[in-house]
């Protein structure tokens, strides 16, 4: 795992789903920067505690579920202050939940 390969997948899966920064004062490339860094250093912590490779992928994934949780979460939340129902509906078929 390093940097500019999770930078490069990030990158590539927001062609199919960009991220909405709105009015943050950080752009794509910082955000994408600063989570692969983390996700970077989280590897080289967990391999240095002695997990193996799949030991490491499958907490990766379970922070990443969890991440995609809350970020779920949110978005619901903020569709349901909007009141928009057409709105969630799409999120969920964007997002193969439909």
């Amino acid at each position: 795992m390093n940097l500019q390969s999770i930078e490069s997948l990030m990158a590539d899966i927001e062609e199919e789903d960009p991220l909405d920064l709105g009015d943050l004062a950080i752009d794509e490339t910082e955000a994408r920067r600063l989570m692969a860094s983390h996700f970077c250093e989280i590897d080289e912590r967990l391999s240095e505690h002695g997990l193996d490779a799949e030991a490491r992928l499958e907490i990766m994934a379970a922070i990443a579920a969890h991440t995609m949780t809350e970020n779920m979460i949110l978005h619901l939340g903020r569709l349901r202050g909007a009141g928009g129902r057409d709105e969630f509906k799409d999120w969920m078929r964007r997002h193969g939940m439909s």
